[in-house]
């Protein structure tokens, strides 16, 4: 049973917080009104009133909690981190409750009640976290959510990565050995208690993850021979153990608000077939549901942006392209509302040299090949819609990963060790939005896109999948990053 609790501590822990977020909304009901009918005296208010502001106003808040990431991202994030979440679900749920109540006149809103409450939502809130934060440090104490590491350095720069999980134990990262691989230097910073080993053959690195009991080994440089890297993952494969590899782009990922817990790309796992069967189905789930509303509601805008095209530069309607995840990897047809003029493919030849990104993306910010209505649907992504008619054939999902077109993929220069340790990118069905999207879009380089995909890839969840939903919506609005 402590097992099985250990390794699904994080699934619980996040209950666990909910639950006690939604105590805090319960107290700060009570609290509130304690204050006005017995402190303030003032008469009192119908029961149902009072419980109808509190139930309602603690949907809102956990709702906007789950979407703004605030649970998904409590196992890993510091308290601080934590704070500001709570700060912007918050300021969004005030002004919701308020005018839904003004809007709907469910009745009349206990204004002296309702302020209370809100004001003690804050202060329970934070009691409850500090709360919280004693027993997450006692249970780490007890080893939930520490997962053992090893981290393995060659080239330098285990020190670094040694002194963020030191200094960041909300990681979960409990480093208990150092292997420097094949002569590395041992570097200047003082490990303290940790043991530094030398290492130089696959049946040694097993025998250091079997004596230390390690579950996950951390490289800290993607700059590794192939041949080594595959000895490593051969040792990680045969113990069950878990490997991530530090890429060259963390500390510039580290600087997007929603890669909150960079510990380097995963690129062995050890399966748990049943959990990944019963995720893929719920999504798949919520993919056609989502997609089947989408569709209805944006139907007038469906229309409106056919007519547009038509009436501008006639047929065709839409632009259809081959698609892929990966170079070599799995072809789809890809749907959009077109944007440029019919002949811009050929055109696109006498344009390389102007392109403004790199990788296997094609980017140019004032595309002379972009029609008056290209321009509009392109800045608010209208082009994408067609998209979730992709979603219900089952070539794409909502939220995933962004598919490239073939021919760039083709053209990119990218090693092919490069490719050999993305291919998890695959794993996935491409996604009309993702981590890119909101992060960037057509500011972001093209490894850059790929690790955040990978970031997803490692960490997708339907809380995740709302939380990006959510932040698409300003970017779409405000044309955030389109061009």
């Amino acid at each position: 049973m402590k097992q099985l609790i250990r390794r699904n501590w994080r699934v619980i822990f996040i209950f666990i917080t909910i639950v006690i977020d939604a105590l805090a909304i319960g107290i700060s009901g009570l609290a509130a009104y304690f204050i006005r009918e017995q402190l303030l005296n003032f008469p009192p208010k119908p029961t149902e009133q009072i419980f109808g502001v509190v139930v309602y106003s603690g949907a809102v808040l956990i709702g906007f909690a789950l979407v703004l990431g605030l649970y998904r991202a409590s196992f890993r994030m510091d308290v601080l981190g934590q704070y500001k979440l709570a700060m912007r679900a918050y300021f969004f749920s005030v002004p919701v409750v308020i005018s839904t109540f003004y809007f709907f006149k469910w009745f009349q809103l206990p204004r002296v009640f309702t302020t209370l409450f809100f004001i003690s939502v804050s202060v329970v809130y934070v009691i409850g976290r500090i709360l919280l934060r004693k027993f997450d440090v006692s249970m780490r104490n007890r080893g939930f959510g520490m997962e053992r590491t090893l981290l393995i350095d060659q080239g330098g720069g285990g020190s670094f990565l040694f002194r963020r999980y030191d200094l960041l134990p909300e990681f979960g990262y409990n480093v208990v050995g150092i292997t420097l691989w094949n002569g590395t230097p041992m570097e200047s910073h003082d490990y303290k208690s940790i043991e530094v080993t030398h290492c130089h053959t696959v049946e040694e690195l097993k025998c250091i993850i079997q004596d230390k009991s390690i579950k996950q080994v951390i490289i800290t440089t993607f700059e590794m021979q192939t041949e080594r890297l595959t000895e490593i993952i051969q040792a990680c494969r045969e113990t069950s153990t878990k490997l991530r590899v530090l890429s060259q782009e963390s500390e510039e990922l580290l600087r997007f608000a929603h890669v909150r817990d960079l510990a380097g790309i995963i690129l062995f796992s050890t399966p748990r077939i049943k959990i990944e069967i019963t995720k893929r189905a719920v999504k798949r789930a919520f993919d056609i549901v989502a997609a089947i509303l989408a569709l209805i509601i944006i139907t007038p805008i469906f229309v409106i942006t056919a007519a547009a095209i038509f009436f501008e530069s006639g047929r065709p309607i839409f632009f259809y392209q081959s698609r892929a995840a990966i170079k070599g990897g799995k072809r789809f047809n890809f749907y959009k509302f077109r944007s440029m003029v019919k002949d811009a493919d050929v055109l696109k030849e006498s344009l390389l040299d102007m392109n403004e990104s790199d990788g296997a993306l094609f980017k140019i910010k004032n595309d002379t090949r972009l029609t008056g209505v290209g321009k509009i649907i392109r800045k608010f992504s209208i082009d994408e819609l067609p998209q979730f008619v992709n979603v219900i054939k089952g070539d794409m999902s909502i939220v995933g990963p962004r598919p490239l077109p073939v021919e760039d993929l083709d053209k990119a220069e990218e090693t092919k060790d490069f490719w050999k340790s993305i291919k998890d990118r695959e794993k996935v069905k491409p996604g009309i939005t993702g981590l890119w999207q909101i992060s960037g879009r057509s500011n972001i380089g093209f490894k850059e896109m790929i690790w955040l995909d990978l970031y997803y890839i490692e960490n997708q969840s339907i809380l995740f999948d709302l939380e990006i939903l959510f932040e698409t919506i300003p970017v779409v609005l405000f044309g955030k990053g389109a061009y």
